[in-house]
């Protein structure tokens, strides 16, 4: 079964992003390849950033999102709940600079 065929799209640099659509419409599937955390099934195909092949490792350290079964809390801003998550996901050798800068 094929999720996702013939998916592109744009985003510009400091700018949230939403990304909505029906149940089942391959939002977290999307996602989940673009972070590097889908690790079931197959995955072919292309994911270029601005024209290049995407590198997780850069990729990771320039986006960050929060999934939809995160409990969000409404008194923290946007920013406060990526920084917050990415505190939580990223490996501990990775330094408070560069977490705080990748967001």
């Amino acid at each position: 079964m094929v999720l996702l065929k013939g998916v592109s799209g744009a985003f510009r640099p400091g700018v949230l992003t939403a990304l909505m659509g029906i149940t089942g419409a391959g939002k977290t599937t999307l996602m989940d390849v673009l972070s590097g955390r889908k690790t079931g099934g197959y995955i072919g195909g292309n994911v270029t950033i601005s024209g290049y092949p995407k590198k997780q490792e850069t990729f990771a350290r320039i986006s960050g999102y929060c999934e939809q079964n995160d409990i969000h809390s409404p008194c923290v801003t946007v920013y406060e709940s990526l920084l917050y998550s990415a505190w939580l996901r990223l490996s501990p050798n990775i330094n408070a600079e560069t977490r705080t800068v990748a967001i």
